[in-house]
């Protein structure tokens, strides 16, 4: 079972698991294909996704129900089948839950939005094919989701969805906006003919209008969950080498200055979210040889003092 959950930032004598005082749960759901792809991309050993808004509160998908976490109690604000991942975002005022739904059947996700009570639910796509891993713009203007392995963008209320990637790539699910709401940093990989699976991960940036694709890295391995400070100076990203072990790495928002930041030759790290002040990140860690269950660590911005907060689960946002 996996829920989403939303909770409020507090002290860690608090309920529940400590999160920099915040409480979290996350595991893992059984995915669709093209949901299974977006993983495989994201380096995920099963997938997860959640962001935060600004006052605190946090969603955390646990496959299942969405769940509002706030003075230590617990709201659902979505209740579900299993194995049915939400993908929740916050507006950046708190007052929007922008996610997608995959129904009973767990295929067939759409992007919906609803009031952050879980109330006023809307559907704003109904495609034939999947939509994942919506994400609304800092301004509030546009949301950006993956579709079948690209990207598209569409206003907030859901019209004029217009597919902003690249043809023969494919893209994943963990877009990260730039702060002035003009462009949003994405993985992109080249598909193997046989397979269809992705491969040569590199992060790129995408302009919200689609009139301009920027790659910041070109060194090969696999990339993933790439997320912009909140200053706009600098994209923490993972990194998985040769070897096949995930690290994170630093680079400027115009693909300079990279430097690995954490070492850890058999635990792999990915889903890496700032703190509102950018001095610190959180991020989830597993033991990639067993891939079990992440844990949420917390460090400083250039990876130093990292410390496990005895949570369990992919970290996608914090405010």
């Amino acid at each position: 079972m996996r829920r989403m959950i939303s909770t409020t930032l507090r002290t860690a004598a608090s309920v529940g698991t400590a999160f920099v005082g915040a409480t979290l749960a996350l595991t893992s759901p059984a995915l669709g294909a093209h949901a299974q792809a977006a993983e495989a991309q994201a380096g995920h050993p099963a997938g997860s996704a959640w962001t935060a808004n600004s006052d605190g509160r946090l969603l955390v998908d646990n496959g299942r129900d969405m769940d509002q976490v706030a003075a230590g109690s617990t709201k659902t604000l979505l209740a579900g089948e299993a194995f049915q991942r939400k993908y929740g975002a916050y507006s950046k005022d708190g007052r929007k839950i922008v996610y997608s739904d995959q129904g009973r059947t767990g295929f067939g996700a759409q992007v919906w939005i609803m009031n952050a009570d879980g109330s006023g639910r809307r559907q704003l796509t109904k495609l034939d094919t999947e939509a994942f891993g919506p994400e609304l713009s800092p301004n509030g203007a546009l949301i950006a989701y993956q579709s079948q392995g690209a990207v598209w963008v569409m206003k907030a209320d859901g019209t004029g969805a217009r597919k902003v990637s690249r043809d023969g790539f494919y893209y994943g699910t963990g877009i990260s906006w730039a702060p002035d709401s003009t462009r949003f940093a994405v993985t992109r990989g080249q598909l193997d003919e046989r397979s269809g699976e992705p491969f040569n991960i590199e992060v790129v940036t995408v302009k919200a209008d689609g009139t301009r694709e920027t790659a910041l890295t070109r060194n090969g391995g696999d990339k993933n969950s790439p997320a912009w400070s909140p200053d706009g100076r600098t994209i923490v990203f993972s990194h998985a080498t040769a070897g096949g072990n995930y690290d994170l790495w630093t680079m400027k928002a115009d693909g300079t200055s990279s430097r690995q930041i954490t070492r850890t030759p058999s635990v792999g790290e990915q889903d890496t979210v700032w703190a509102p002040t950018g001095t610190s990140i959180a991020y989830a860690a597993w033991a990639q040889a067993t891939e079990s269950e992440p844990r949420v660590m917390k460090a400083k911005a250039d990876g130093t003092a990292a410390k496990s907060l005895n949570a369990v689960g992919y970290p996608t946002s914090w405010s």
